[in-house]
């Protein structure tokens, strides 16, 4: 028994002696990680996308000249027509008059893209049957742009043209004609993109996106849209060793990817762009180099 209470009592003071020599713990200096970039020069764009549809050169609706039913459809859609070819019959329905079938003709030479009319329905003077385009080697995108961008908009600004029928096929065309004067209710203008067409693989009636080029600027010093505060878009972080300093810029145009930076950043200085939020002027960092491609 007294055997064990001198092991206890010797363990006690061990335990004592080793708490006693032991100090408080220091804390690990914890140092921020941030994405840097190198500033240089790059060709800034800005782009508009649009949803429009697919037009042929020529494209023109057939109207029956008569009020009655539609007995016949004789070119359903699809169907290649000459100028003056019957598409659908219409007769006079007035009781006890007893007429012949009329027909409505092609009012030029194509492809018959839509018939709105079925057998049976009534139909009036000015009301559409059918409409007939006609496409060769070039086709034509109309699609409505806002009046924000309208005026940055040119003739001859190239775009670029996608389907869902050839979802990693883009074609490639230039805008030919544009609208100066807004929808007033839409608040909208209608733009028009012409498109090689060689293979017909555009055809007329399918939805289509547009992707235009309203402004670019070649060889200008820029940055990422990511090294911006969102503030107004005119503070950066700069990382200069492991330092953070935040500073003053003036950009000018505002692209898709890249900001074009007018003043306040030297070529091959680094900005923060992932985490640039956590920090504040004046600490330590530590940068990681990303490529800005």
């Amino acid at each position: 028994m007294r055997k064990i209470t001198k092991i206890c009592l010797f363990l006690t003071i061990a335990l004592f002696l080793s708490c006693g020599q032991t100090g408080p713990k220091q804390k690990t200096r914890f140092v921020p990680s941030v994405n840097v970039v190198t500033v240089r020069r790059n060709t800034v764009t800005r782009t508009v996308e649009l949803l429009g549809t697919v037009y042929g050169d020529r494209q023109a609706v057939a109207f029956s000249k008569i009020t009655g039913k539609v007995t016949e459809i004789a070119k359903p859609e699809g169907s290649f027509v000459s100028e003056g070819d019957a598409i659908v019959y219409v007769v006079n329905d007035i009781p006890g008059m007893d007429y012949k079938p009329g027909p409505v003709l092609a009012p030029i030479s194509g492809v018959v893209g839509k018939v709105y009319v079925e057998i049976g329905q009534s139909v009036a003077p000015g009301v559409p049957i059918a409409i007939v385009t006609s496409y060769s080697d070039k086709v034509k995108i109309k699609a409505p742009i806002s009046d924000q961008d309208l005026n940055f908009l040119k003739l001859g600004a190239r775009a670029e043209v996608f389907v869902a029928t050839y979802p990693q096929e883009t074609f490639l065309g230039r805008v030919t004609q544009f609208s100066p004067v807004l929808d007033p209710v839409s608040r909208s203008a209608t733009v028009e993109v012409t498109v090689p067409n060689p293979d017909k693989k555009l055809v007329p009636g399918m939805a289509a996106s547009l992707r235009l080029i309203l402004e670019q600027k070649p060889d200008v010093l820029a940055v990422p849209l990511s090294a911006l505060f969102t503030n107004g878009f005119s503070k950066v972080m700069v990382i200069e060793g492991t330092t953070a300093h935040l500073r003053e810029i003036k950009v000018g145009l505002i692209g898709d990817e890249w900001i074009e930076v007018v003043a306040g950043l030297r070529e091959g200085e680094k900005v923060a762009t992932v985490g640039k939020e956590r920090i504040q002027d004046g600490v330590e960092v530590k940068p990681v180099e990303v490529s800005s491609q």
